[in-house]
């Protein structure tokens, strides 16, 4: 589910789940969350890159394991998510999500929570819950920090689809370069931060986060609680089953 290794200072986290192209549910989680832990007391990696297996970066959270849950169940599964996923902002080592393919909803959601968001110029990115029903249960606080609340606004009641190329000119990805140039740019960001001296590093990027109340995780327990609320509607279910029915029929 989550593939890691370390290569002259840079760790890479894989999501590996191709097959539905890597939508995030629990085992995935913990197992990001257990590779995150080991990380922070790990002084010879100086960067972390999170990219996807296959197709896609990630299509979001796992509906067809959410599905099943009560209410109260599916908020306190996505709030799991969302204090796994702030993690990334109390590594000592910058962050990179290496975005290519779908990165939908949670797949979105979980590279804003990153320092830096590579795309490819084709990628498609998408924060789609309010047509299933539901505000989305965490990462909002990140989205109006990085494109401010209008584009914020905009993003989230339409359900845009964005290229890569979109989303760099909303400021939403750092870069948008084609596919075949994604990668070895990747690798020359992560190189070049893994060659600066590591505390200034460090104290720069725990200075900025002190400076931002937006990443309070008070925000995403606040979304949680409206998301439980959203999630109990009969229309809500109903998206949901006729979701996972046009998955299942493709």
């Amino acid at each position: 589910m989550l593939d890691f290794q370390v290569r002259d200072g840079v760790a890479w986290l894989t999501l590996e789940r191709p097959e539905v192209l890597n939508a995030i549910n629990r085992g995935m989680a913990n197992a990001l969350r257990l590779r995150l832990e080991e990380l922070e007391y790990r002084p010879d990696v100086r960067v972390v890159v999170t990219r996807g297996a296959g197709r896609a970066f990630s299509a979001g959270s796992d509906l067809r394991e959410l599905a099943p849950l009560a209410p109260s169940d599916a908020a306190q599964y996505e709030l799991e998510f969302a204090n796994i996923f702030a993690m990334l902002d109390q590594l000592p080592q910058p962050t990179i999500a290496m975005l290519h393919g779908h990165a939908l909803g949670g797949g979105l959601g979980l590279a804003l929570y990153h320092d830096f968001r590579i795309a490819s110029v084709t990628a498609s990115l998408r924060m789609p819950e309010v047509e299933l029903g539901w505000i989305p249960p965490w990462a909002v606080g990140r989205l109006i920090e990085i494109v401010g609340f209008a584009q914020a606004r905009w993003l989230l009641l339409s359900a845009k689809v964005l290229t890569g190329a979109d989303a760099a000119a909303l400021g939403l990805v750092n870069e948008a370069l084609p596919e075949n140039q994604l990668l070895s740019a990747v690798e020359k960001l992560a190189a070049k931060l893994a060659a600066m001296p590591p505390e200034g590093v460090r104290r720069t990027k725990m200075y900025l986060n002190q400076l931002s109340p937006l990443r309070s995780l008070k925000h995403d327990e606040t979304a949680s609680e409206e998301f439980r609320d959203c999630f109990s509607k009969p229309e809500a279910q109903e998206r949901m089953r006729d979701f996972l029915e046009r998955k299942v029929k493709r």
